[in-house]
């Protein structure tokens, strides 16, 4: 199973909204955007590690190594993704240009609303007109 490349067992919600918490997030559907500037000011960094004893166990240990070590608002948003893709979410990202400068912003999007969904009804309509 996919999920389990990553993780030996499947965090409790509660869990999750906990870590989404540290995001400035309150939950999955909310629809706020936000950048690795917002995570410093959030100081994400600082409060994943305070949850690092509840985070590893999730892990194998071979990927809590190579995750979960010298945390950084780009690993930040790693885990964050890892953990939101068991329950059907991803996150979009979005670069806009700022004074000269590319920034790139995410957003919690369920999986199947970012898929192209094709009524095949409408479609064979077309096709036969």
């Amino acid at each position: 199973m996919k999920n389990f490349q990553l993780f030996c067992e499947l965090p409790e919600l509660d869990f999750i909204h906990e870590l989404l918490e540290c995001y400035g997030l309150t939950g999955f559907d909310q629809n706020i955007e936000f950048c690795k500037t917002d995570l410093v000011d959030l100081k994400t960094v600082q409060k994943l590690e305070d949850m690092l004893p509840y985070i590893v166990p999730y892990y194998l240990p071979c990927k809590a190594k190579s995750y979960l070590t010298e945390i950084n608002e780009k690993r930040a948003i790693t885990i964050l993704s890892q953990f939101i893709k068991l329950y059907a979410y991803k996150l979009y990202r979005k670069e806009r240009i700022i004074k000269k400068k590319k920034i790139i912003y995410y957003k919690l999007q369920k999986e199947e609303d970012s898929k192209l969904h094709i009524n095949s009804s409408n479609r064979y309509e077309l096709l036969f007109r």
